[in-house]
């Protein structure tokens, strides 16, 4: 189990901003599944990808291109059934935007129950270019 105080946030290097990680969920990708193939799981998670994508403004989502090749193939080996999700926020903030807010980056990915998430969402984050990849989030009043 991995304890942090309540006023602590674990922090990533990501490019050459650290970022705080704010929230980290892991799900069962095959949950709603009752039965189908490794082709078919495939098929849904890309699915279930764009339609992430499209509800979250700057998603990152770690191996895409791999996961489209495979389902536009057909692969027949069973993927990790653990969906995980991070959104990490950083003080940083493009120069052009005066106003106070703050940035922020949600990222996917998919692996097996055994592998640590912070540990791999550390391995996926560290090559990231933030300042391409975060989006401007003002404070509102």
């Amino acid at each position: 189990m991995i304890e942090t105080r309540h006023d602590e946030l674990r922090g990533f290097q990501v490019g050459r901003v650290r970022a705080d990680l704010r929230e980290l969920t892991v799900s069962d990708d095959r949950e709603s599944m009752l039965e189908g193939t490794p082709h078919l799981h495939r098929r849904f998670r890309l699915m279930s990808i764009e339609k992430a994508m499209a509800a979250t403004p700057h998603l990152y989502v770690h191996e895409l291109d791999r996961i489209r090749a495979d389902a536009a193939g057909r692969v027949e080996e069973w993927l990790p059934r653990e969906a995980v999700h991070a959104r990490l926020t950083s003080w940083w903030k493009p120069e052009d935007r005066p106003e106070p807010g703050h940035t922020e980056l949600s990222v996917m990915w998919f692996q097996t129950a055994v592998q640590d998430p912070f540990a791999h969402l550390a391995a996926i984050v560290r090559p990231l270019d933030w300042t391409s990849l975060a989006r401007f989030v003002p404070f509102e009043d």
